[in-house]
């Protein structure tokens, strides 16, 4: 139901939903009512990232995208933009865990825009800033000066910078 609504406000403002998963070992951009059905009620259901996509490809496996694995076969299907609820990123730990979304270097590596409410809050979310300035990946917040923390608004953390408009966004994007 999350999917469909989801997929119902884009389509009031006026984008195409394009839902991205693997069926039958296919990428698929865009999915039937019947496909979202399946992708969200099998228990084989993939969780699906860069390291998974081309084992679930050759086995023909069924799997949802993490955002690195959207991020890939949006750019291989010509987006440059795709939402999502909130990013992965450095889990508390990960100083002894190594525990880094994969999310992050897909960020800094595909030419992809990703709009989302943050990366998620029970994540380290300093580290997590701090790990995408390494790598080169901006953060732009939107009516805020702050970075967003998923379920809140407001984390308490700057964001790189802040651009309102439209228009700003988009010469952001291109310019990047």
């Amino acid at each position: 139901h999350t999917a469909r609504e989801v997929e119902d406000v884009i389509r009031a403002e006026g984008a195409v939903p394009a839902t991205i998963a693997v069926i039958g070992g296919h990428i698929r951009v865009g999915l039937t009512p019947d496909e979202l059905q399946q992708l969200a009620r099998s228990p084989d259901a993939m969780k699906l990232s860069r390291r998974d996509l081309p084992y679930a490809i050759a086995t023909g496996k069924l799997g949802a995208t993490t955002v690195a694995a959207t991020m890939i076969c949006a750019q291989l299907a010509g987006i440059e933009v795709f939402v999502t609820g909130g990013i992965g990123g450095v889990h508390r730990g990960a100083e002894t865990s190594f525990d880094i979304s994969a999310d992050l270097q897909e960020l800094a590596r595909t030419p992809v825009a990703v709009v989302c409410a943050g990366a998620k809050s029970i994540l380290d979310l300093a580290l997590t800033l701090e790990y995408l300035e390494t790598h080169g990946v901006p953060v732009l917040s939107i009516g805020q000066d702050n970075f967003a923390a998923f379920f809140t608004p407001d984390s308490g953390l700057k964001a790189d910078f802040r651009i309102d408009t439209a228009e700003e966004q988009a010469r952001f994007i291109r310019a990047k």
